[in-house]
């Protein structure tokens, strides 16, 4: 799969994927998408809901691991714990993660090593750094069993008109099967046929303002 770097317009850098037509994240700025869909209406949502609780997270899509570093910060910033867990089916080499020279851009100077970390963890491996617990698979997210529970779920897959199965009622049902009650999935899409699936399948819907450039994103809880 050929994958092209660029720069988004905070600075930050991303991946073209000529494979899908698509790039990993938003032009008006890769790290202000993750950080604002993610982290603020994903992880800090759930957590400001359940003080000082050890979330599970689990992610769709490691891609360029930018928001499991967020994660990090996250937590290590509110001094809690994590479990977080990843699937990617389409992984980056470490050696295009090294083009992406993320480090220039990183925030949070003191903690940056971790975003080297989690790309040189074993695909099936673990890590643990500051009670953040991160855990990767290679693998299809439709054919993976999973034991836990997760809390918060990041749905970061490509567009619907690249990836049209990861956004139809079997893919969404899965995420519905493995979040635990009152748990959050995000997802940067705000598409009307995606809402209607949610909502059918039990969750409770938010269309929330999105980020740059976008005007809408998607909430979702799932009932207690």
């Amino acid at each position: 799969m050929k994958r092209i770097r660029i720069t988004t317009e905070d600075g930050s850098p991303s991946f073209y994927s000529e494979q899908f037509n698509e790039i990993y994240h938003s032009k008006k700025g890769a790290i202000t998408e993750s950080d604002y869909v993610y982290i603020n209406k994903g992880l800090a949502h759930w957590s400001s809901q359940n003080k000082q609780m050890s979330p599970k997270i689990f992610e769709m899509g490691l891609g360029t691991g930018l928001n499991a570093y967020l994660s990090y910060i996250f937590v290590v910033d509110h001094k809690i714990s994590c479990e977080y867990f990843a699937v990617e089916k389409y992984p980056l080499s470490f050696e295009e993660v090294k083009s992406l020279d993320m480090q220039d851009v990183l925030p949070d100077s003191e903690h940056k090593h971790f975003f080297d970390q989690l790309h040189m963890v074993d695909w099936g491996g673990s890590l643990l750094q500051k009670e953040f617990l991160f855990k990767k698979i290679k693998g299809d997210f439709f054919t993976l069993d999973f034991d836990n529970q997760f809390d918060v779920l990041y749905y970061d897959a490509f567009g619907y008109h690249a990836q049209p199965e990861m956004w139809h009622e079997t893919a969404l049902q899965k995420c519905h099967d493995i979040l635990a009650p009152g748990g959050v999935w995000v997802s940067y899409c705000a598409k009307g046929s995606v809402r209607r699936i949610l909502e059918k399948i039990g969750f409770w819907l938010e269309r929330l303002e999105g980020p740059p450039g976008k005007r809408e994103m998607l909430r979702a809880i799932k009932k207690v």
